[in-house]
């Protein structure tokens, strides 16, 4: 597929005016003639530089995450180590704090020309080559040449950003070259930077997907409502009966008919906003639901709700979305259990994105407001992590209550039977 990136090289830095450099090409390598002696043995190799960098592009999210090989990692923070050198957990974790305080600066990105927010989110151990990693099991020691060391940056972006430019604005020697490779969507391309050129921009052109909108749910069918001025009703009467009255009797008001009227007509504006609510009585109401049918049709569309509103990534963003289908205390509650399970397990924090969601509802009680629906869901996730793609099916048997708020279902309180991840 031909790439549509266009490498940058900015002299200002990513907030200046964009100075376009031609990039050099690569000298190639000497071609070596055979001897025709016998050729001495070949010095030790040297230890293997690894410099791999993977942009992970979403709506409302962009990550980054970069693998160095654990021996330079080792020659910056000046500690001596070779490739059989056993990297304890206490040696980690000193890795782990060290390149926290020198990593927080080393990555950047701008949508549409505005800068985004964004921080280092993690640093870790990795096990294996990009592409290829192995869990890291934890407080293991591992020789320093089965390891890599990961740094990963993440930035809130647009749903649908027209381009984004990523600068990466560290090589320490002896880097010289950072091999980048982009997801989205289905696709992936791929670019290298260098001291030199420090900024790529990718266009979107419509190529990462939209955010899906909320499934749609059933409605409440609610009777009408009448507002009857009844106050200001009650009192125009009260003020014509007694003026029936007086007139029938051929009486007069005391103090002159004109304050009478006066005091009638101010008590007509004072009550002329009051009003009570008065429910049809003749009105159709709705219908109990009773089946595993009408029960479906209504815990389906919340539940998809609720992972939908983790497309997102602020917190208010999600809790907006999740506010359209939970009612109650369950909110938080549900907050923090899904943010939990779809978090992938390990330091870097990377989420997984559902989509697809099957629901089975097994069997519904009425309730006096609303119904339990019992049943089970199966979240089948993915998400992109260290160059390849990891995959999180979790399924969950449980009982779902719903209740009707104003004229909404919405889910208010979820036990869960059994949770298994396939």
């Amino acid at each position: 597929m031909r790439t549509t990136f266009t490498i940058l090289a900015l002299a200002a830095g990513l907030l200046g005016p964009a100075a376009l450099r031609a990039q050099q090409p690569e000298t190639p390598a000497p071609t070596t003639t055979p001897a025709a002696a016998a050729t001495p043995a070949a010095p030790p190799a040297s230890p293997r530089q690894i410099a791999q960098a993977y942009l992970y592009l979403e709506p409302f999210q962009a990550r980054v995450e970069v693998l160095f090989d654990s021996l330079t990692v080792f020659g910056w923070l000046n500690m001596t180590a070779s490739k059989t050198t056993e990297v304890t957990a206490q040696m980690q974790q000193n890795v782990v704090a060290q390149m926290t305080g020198m990593a927080q600066n080393w990555c950047k990105l701008r949508a549409d020309e505005s800068t985004m927010s964004g921080q280092l989110t993690g640093v870790a151990f990795v096990k294996g080559e990009p592409g290829r990693t192995l869990p890291m099991e934890p407080g293991a020691t591992v020789p320093a040449g089965e390891l890599m060391v990961g740094v990963m940056f993440e930035f809130v972006i647009p749903g649908s950003p027209a381009q984004l430019e990523l600068l990466w604005n560290s090589f320490k020697q002896p880097v010289e070259r950072l091999p980048l490779t982009v997801f989205f969507a289905n696709s992936s391309e791929t670019m290298e930077l260098s001291p030199t050129l420090q900024v790529a921009r990718w266009e979107n052109k419509g190529r990462l997907p939209k955010p899906k909108p909320l499934a749609e749910v059933p409605t409440i069918p609610q009777p009408y409502v009448y507002q009857i001025p009844l106050p200001m009703i009650i009192w125009v009467l009260i003020g014509l009966v007694i003026y029936i009255y007086m007139e029938v009797k051929d009486k007069k008001f005391p103090g002159g008919f004109a304050p009478f009227l006066a005091s009638w007509l101010i008590g007509i504006g004072v009550t002329y906003n009051m009003s009570i609510s008065i429910t049809d009585p003749f009105a159709t109401k709705a219908a109990a639901i009773k089946t595993t049918e009408d029960g479906s049709r209504i815990v389906e569309p919340l539940l998809r709700n609720v992972y939908r509103a983790f497309d997102y990534r602020t917190e208010s963003d999600i809790y907006d979305r999740l506010d359209r289908s939970v009612h109650g205390e369950l909110l938080r509650t549900l907050y923090l259990q899904t943010v939990q399970a779809l978090t992938l397990d390990g330091s870097e924090g990377a989420r997984v994105h559902v989509s697809d969601l099957s629901v089975n509802i097994d069997k519904v009680t009425p309730a006096s407001e609303g119904f339990v629906a019992e049943g089970e869901w199966t979240a089948l996730g993915t998400v992109g992590h260290w160059g390849h793609q990891h995959q999180r099916i979790n399924r969950y048997k449980a009982k779902v209550t719903v209740k009707p708020i104003v004229s909404e279902w919405k889910i208010t309180a979820i036990e869960v039977l059994e949770e298994r991840r396939l």
